[in-house]
């Protein structure tokens, strides 16, 4: 399992502690006050940000920042991918949800009202704390599950978030716009979040080399064989998010827990 479950989750999953979502965990350390400050100026801080890691990221000056980064990163704000399962068992915990647009995606494509997250908290201090622009949507827990389902079959990647670590505040739903995606998957500057407690794995019966699995795959684990006409996941590349089984018509994939696949179970 993941570091944040020996230390914020007893050995079980973390995500799915009670604790970590608790209002008295939310009253500690200024958390309100870090959460509204991280959302309401993200749009305004973080290209700037980027423009600094820019100037370093390829120098030998990365090599030290990189352990720096990621400490602090754990310490306020960082994610682990879980799959549609698990996000349905977060929702058994938590009271509902409050959907509001993404602030990665307001850098990344200028869309300001891009509908991909859900803050996972009802306090009603945070919730008023936040700018107007967010035009914050209440969900039931219902209403919350329905649309982030829809999100699974369009294959984009589910991740709890804390504010101040342990809470646990948020859930995103993140493709190649994400600045989490891009930090640690695509310029690979250093990890922002865990991948998956999953793994997927093919069927080679029950695969028939449709390929579809292939497109919903935002890490690229999928390969395909045009001499055994299948396809098969590699363990070391995949995040364990789940979302190619979506469109898997023939339910040839399926997730273990990633302790019990040896090529991947130390790579988070």
């Amino acid at each position: 399992m993941c570091e944040f479950c020996t230390q914020h989750g007893e050995g079980e999953k973390w995500y799915l502690t009670m604790s970590n979502y608790s209002r008295d965990l939310l009253d500690q350390n200024d958390r309100r006050k870090y959460a509204a400050e991280f959302l309401n100026g993200f749009d305004q801080r973080v290209p700037g940000s980027i423009k600094k890691l820019d100037m370093i990221r390829k120098t030998p000056l990365m090599r030290l920042a990189k352990p720096i980064l990621t400490h602090v990163q754990k310490q306020d704000h960082y994610g682990q991918v879980v799959p549609m399962e698990d996000v349905e068992k977060i929702f058994e915990i938590v009271q509902g949800a409050i959907r509001l647009p993404c602030v990665c995606r307001r850098v990344t494509t200028g869309n300001m009202n891009a509908r991909y997250c859900y803050g996972l908290t009802l306090d009603k201090q945070l919730v008023n704390s936040l700018d107007d622009s967010f035009s914050l949507e209440t969900l039931t827990k219902e209403e919350a599950l329905d649309s982030i389902r829809k999100l699974d079959k369009e294959g984009l990647v589910h991740s709890v978030w804390t504010f101040k670590t342990p809470f646990i505040g948020g859930l995103c739903n993140c493709d190649q716009d994400c600045m989490a995606y891009r930090i640690t998957h695509a310029r690979r500057d250093y990890p922002v979040m865990f991948r998956a407690e999953w793994v997927a794995a093919v069927s080679a019966d029950l695969c028939n080399g449709c390929r579809l699995c292939m497109r919903q795959c935002q890490y690229g684990a999928i390969r395909y064989s045009s001499n055994n006409k299948k396809v098969a996941i590699d363990p070391t590349a995949c995040y364990g998010c789940g979302v190619c089984r979506a469109v898997c018509n023939k339910n040839a994939i399926t997730l273990s827990p990633r302790a019990s696949v040896k090529e991947a179970a130390g790579i988070w």
